[in-house]
């Protein structure tokens, strides 16, 4: 998924159900202090599935998410990417998630746009 998306086209994979609206508007300190405004619907599934009980899935998923974002590094600052644009990707290490351990990418669309949650492309 491209970091630099027109909202036309965030909004078409929404559409699509690729991508779905994040309502949670608290802004994230590891993440320059942005909310998350779009969660890609293949992290949110596998969020929602660790829920004890069904009517649990959105608080679950939510309050995992929100304690990954807590731990999201600013990739430009990882060895050897010093040159990559600052603010606009954060990453997390790998962390259980279900029964894998998987990494998370904070994607910031521009230069101070909204931010979506998703596994890296080659997850």
């Amino acid at each position: 998924m491209n970091h630099h998306l027109p909202a036309e086209e965030r909004e078409r994979l929404v559409t699509a159900g690729v991508l779905r609206h994040y309502e949670d508007p608290h802004p994230h300190p590891a993440l320059g202090r942005s909310p998350i405004s779009y969660v890609s619907t293949a992290l949110w599934r596998e969020l929602t599935a660790l829920a004890i009980a069904p009517s649990a899935a959105t608080a679950t998923a939510c309050a995992l998410l929100r304690g990954i974002a807590e731990d999201a590094v600013d990739a430009a600052l990882a060895p050897g990417n010093e040159r990559a644009p600052r603010d606009d990707l954060y990453v997390t290490q790998p962390a259980f998630i279900g029964p894998y351990r998987r990494v998370v990418w904070f994607q910031r669309s521009g230069p101070h746009g909204p931010i979506t949650a998703t596994f890296p492309p080659d997850a």
